[in-house]
């Protein structure tokens, strides 16, 4: 298959040692494997789900690398794997200025560096290097939530850590907590609420951050563009005029589930 072939040369070209076992790579060097998930091999979410499962309990990192990903953004995908393995530029965030900034600037940023785009949020912070921004985090509104607390139901007003992305080539020490530190500081939530995507993380970055693992989302439903390869989920499909008029069929998708998510919590 290409897009197998077209991976292990990538591999090969930046010298990463690696095995293969069809279309599963392991990296033991870097306790890491890829699962690589075809476009063409995933025709029901049970096929998904099995996939998933056979990894859950498995202590080594896992990254689920689909091929719409690969093709879709390759020159971000790229980097972005090579920073899992290991081959990055390392910036500290305290030496990092952090900012504010407005809409614009963290949807640009986000439409090209984030798996899903950008996405509606009230409050928006950047940490620039060299006065070049090189991560976005964004915060919604909040809302009241009900929670048990010592026993004694209350609600707090939450809010959604909406997005978090880096320039792929980098990784950032202390760069996810500088940037939420910044939003607690400044808005005082009594909680902040977050998902870790599946297919890259397991969310042990939240736990680091103080977060407490919530449950998990079911993975969700996408059609993808077999000549471009851009990711639409069902419900975008179904709800947003300028997708109306597509016919499924006769453009040519192919259907999909990605991994679903995990819900953090994190209390102040």
């Amino acid at each position: 298959m290409i897009f197998i072939l077209d991976f292990e040369q990538f591999l090969k070209e930046n010298s990463i040692c690696y095995k293969r076992n069809d279309t599963l790579f392991f990296f033991p060097d870097k306790n890491i494997i890829i699962q690589l998930v075809p476009l063409r091999n995933w025709n029901s979410i049970q096929e998904v789900l099995d996939l998933k499962s056979n990894y859950d309990s498995v202590h080594t990192r896992r990254i689920f690398l689909y091929e719409d990903r690969w093709y879709g953004n390759a020159e971000i995908t790229k980097k972005r794997i090579l920073a899992h393995l290991g081959i990055f530029t390392s910036v500290f965030a305290r030496n990092c200025d952090l900012k504010e900034i407005e809409s614009v600037l963290a949807s640009d940023f986000l439409r090209k560096y984030h798996s899903y785009g950008t996405a509606g949020s009230k409050y928006k912070f950047g940490l620039f290097y060299k006065d070049n921004l090189i991560a976005v985090s964004t915060f919604s509104q909040s809302r009241p939530m009900k929670r048990i607390i010592d026993g004694q139901e209350r609600f707090l007003q939450s809010y959604e850590w909406v997005r978090y992305a880096s320039l792929p080539e980098f990784r950032i020490p202390g760069g996810m907590g500088k940037l939420l530190k910044a939003f607690v500081n400044k808005y005082q939530p009594e909680e902040v609420m977050s998902y870790a995507d599946k297919e890259w993380s397991d969310g042990d970055v939240y736990e680091k951050l103080g977060f407490t693992c919530w449950g998990e989302r079911e993975p969700v439903k996408f059609l993808v563009n077999i000549h471009t390869f851009q990711r639409l989920s069902e419900k975008k499909l179904l709800q947003d005029r300028a997708y109306r008029s597509v016919n499924v069929i006769e453009e040519g998708y192919f259907q999909i589930w990605n991994m679903g998510s995990i819900k953090y919590l994190k209390q102040f």
